[in-house]
């Protein structure tokens, strides 16, 4: 009983420990992605927004997923096609993505509808480099690449650098289940899981890129996608309601 005990105000700690303010921010998303400090997301009608200190901005176009990085402005719409934003207007870029990455140093990644995955060799050059596996959802930082394939195992690519899109080539398959998985610019590693609990990874870092182990986030809602920068945890729930938390 007493090791029961003490397990359980250890457990109590890290929960509070780990407690967060959050505001719901007016509007409906279906999907996020921040980076330095930048917003962008699109709603269920592939509506485009991005997120100015008077609010959101509907930027002109449609798409079903947009992602912003380092790599920049990249999004994919309805029929897979792929762009990049370029002097405020979207630019088509050959080859088809369900989902896209801007978070690399240089280059973007994604996945197809097959769950194939790629990455743009040459940073913005025209040469997606495919890379072996499946996967439904990648994401990459500046230590590593991320992912999630269609049973929720999760798997890191290390070894990506601004000459090697693909890493090492060699998947690292990680404990746990997410249905999605979002790296930040600075290397912090957030996920959702199928029930919609939110998780960080711990220990993350460029001599350690797979880090220690997971930690669950404390969310009031059910959670189905999530990004994070400049120190804020963006969180979109089931019902699209935007939430913007720090801690």
């Amino acid at each position: 009983m007493e090791r029961t005990a003490v397990l359980f105000v250890l457990l109590s700690f890290c929960i509070t420990s780990l407690a967060l303010e959050c505001r719901v921010v007016p509007g409906k998303l279906k999907q996020i992605d921040v980076s330095n400090g930048q917003v962008f997301g699109v709603n269920s009608n592939n509506q485009i927004y991005t997120l100015y200190s008077t609010g959101w901005i509907q930027v002109p176009g449609s798409l079903k997923h947009v992602s912003v990085g380092p790599a920049g402005v990249w999004g994919v719409d309805s029929n897979n096609y792929i762009y990049k934003l370029v002097g405020g207007d979207w630019v088509i870029v050959p080859g088809l993505l369900k989902q896209v990455d801007a978070g690399g140093m240089v280059s973007p990644a994604g996945v197809n509808m097959n769950d194939d995955i790629y990455c743009l060799t040459g940073g913005q050059g025209s040469s997606w480099k495919h890379i072996p596996g499946k996967l439904k959802y990648y994401s990459c930082g500046p230590y590593s690449c991320w992912g999630v394939n269609a049973a929720d195992n999760i798997y890191i690519m290390k070894g990506v650098t601004p000459t090697a899109c693909g890493g090492s080539l060699n998947w690292q398959q990680i404990p746990g289940g997410l249905s999605m998985i979002e790296v930040s610019t600075d290397g912090k590693v957030f996920g959702v899981s199928s029930i919609g609990e939110v998780f960080q990874r711990d220990g993350v870092s460029r001599s350690n890129p797979a880090g220690t182990g997971w930690r669950q986030v404390p969310s009031s809602k059910k959670v189905k996608h999530v990004s994070y920068g400049n120190g804020h945890l963006w969180l979109i729930s089931r019902d699209d309601s935007i939430m913007d938390c720090t801690g």
